[in-house]
């Protein structure tokens, strides 16, 4: 095989070029995960093998994410174990969806519990499904929830979706949703309308599109020198940058999913992680704004019908109140989150949530299970390395007693002492 047809893919992982067209700009590649999808060629990087096949590569590639207690993304389908309970209500949710009926899904699960990792697996599976699907992880410094903008940011940019066997993204939903007529989102009818009629050509247009993603276009859009100048009114409202625009954000989500939804697409999974960050935040104003806008997700995502008209009883901007849904909302959200108590007014927000999962500690037998699979990763990587009988318990019986049951820690340790008998020698 031609090393050059070797490529990695920032979601989906390495896999082969099988064909190309458009004189190279767009390529055919079947991944190893069993996609095969037409990607433009700039969105992926050759990888360089002239002396390693690539089983050795992909598991170097584990290995180095399983010394920080992760797997990579796109071999997130071969390292899930022991979940085959929360992956069947994760699907039941995926398949309600595409009948037309959201949810919410609660994971809860102690630090090292694999939380995340199941959530990668989500993400991955929600895409198999054909349904569109955002991410973001939430921190109390880049995306706190009572930031709604930069939530509404990161989900908009890692927003993807598959159709016809080839990955789109944000800017492709919206121009698809400029053949469906919607005349009464007060966003996102007059931001299609600018689509419908926007030269792509025009460097303009970028601007435009970096706006409505909520990126920041201040120093460019307004300085009097610059050729992107917004002159005047642009007759769709501003995605306001304060706390209290909570209804504006939720508003436009749940505006999204029903755009999805009527552009045969299913629904939006909307998977938030680390969302007990907001029990970290110790001014209050800022706490009850961001559990209003997950409170207002929430209740879209339960096609709540109090919330299709402006509620007093919830927190609204006062340059231009919305209700938190629109029509009919197609959102499925999925919630992550490692346990907290005696938080009062967030717990009470959870119990709104009845599919709730809480991440038990694998077994001995699972941990084993695991252990041997991280012993065939680690031979095909360093095609030297041996262990014996022996060792290969002592190392297991170290790692179970240190790690007890967790298994971030389990994997961390487990490799490392692999490292370590690999490298003594």
């Amino acid at each position: 095989m031609n090393n050059r047809n070797i490529v990695a893919h920032p979601i989906f992982g390495e896999g082969t070029i099988v064909a190309t067209r458009w004189d190279g700009a767009e390529a055919r590649v079947e991944f190893h995960s069993g996609l095969c999808l037409w990607l433009p060629a700039r969105w992926l990087r050759p990888i360089s093998a002239k002396h390693i096949q690539l089983n050795q590569i992909t598991s170097r590639r584990l290995l180095e994410a399983f010394r920080l207690g992760v797997v990579p993304h796109q071999d997130v389908e071969y390292f899930t174990f022991g979940r085959a309970y929360e992956i069947g209500q994760i699907e039941k949710g995926f398949d309600d969806l595409k009948k037309g009926r959201g949810g919410v899904y609660l994971i809860e699960g102690v630090y090292g519990s694999g939380k995340t990792h199941l959530l990668e697996y989500a993400r991955h599976l929600s895409l198999r499904h054909g349904l569109v699907t955002a991410y973001c992880e939430l921190s109390t410094q880049e995306t706190p929830l009572y930031r709604p903008k930069r939530v509404y940011r990161e989900l908009v940019y890692n927003l993807r979706y598959i159709k016809n066997s080839r990955e789109y993204s944000f800017r492709d939903l919206l121009k698809q949703a400029t053949e469906i007529t919607i005349a009464d989102h007060c966003f996102l009818t007059p931001v299609l309308g600018r689509l419908k009629t926007m030269d792509d050509g025009d460097l303009k247009s970028e601007v435009f599109w970096q706006w409505i993603e909520g990126e920041s276009t201040k120093d460019y859009a307004t300085d009097p020198l610059s050729p992107f100048r917004v002159r005047g009114g642009q007759k769709i409202p501003a995605l306001y940058d304060f706390s209290t625009a909570t209804d504006f954000y939720s508003y436009i989500l749940s505006g999204l999913s029903y755009l999805i939804n009527k552009s045969g697409l299913g629904g939006l999974v909307v998977i938030l992680d680390e969302i007990e960050t907001i029990s970290h935040i110790w001014n209050y104003s800022a706490f009850s704004r961001g559990l209003s806008f997950l409170e207002g997700l929430i209740h879209s995502a339960l096609n709540n019908d109090d919330l299709k008209q402006v509620d007093t009883r919830m927190l609204h901007n006062r340059v231009r109140p919305t209700p938190y849904t629109y029509r009919k909302p197609h959102l499925l959200l999925i919630l992550a989150m490692t346990p907290v108590h005696g938080v009062r007014g967030f717990e009470n927000v959870l119990n709104l949530v009845e599919n709730k999962m809480c991440l038990r500690k694998f077994s001995k037998g699972e941990l084993e299970v695991i252990f041997d699979n991280l012993v065939e990763v680690y031979r095909n990587a360093y095609r030297d390395f041996s262990v014996e009988p022996s060792q290969h318990e002592n190392i297991l019986n170290a790692a179970l007693k240190k790690c007890s049951g967790e298994l971030r820690e389990f994997i961390k340790f487990s490799v490392e002492a692999f490292d370590w008998l690999r490298l003594s020698r």
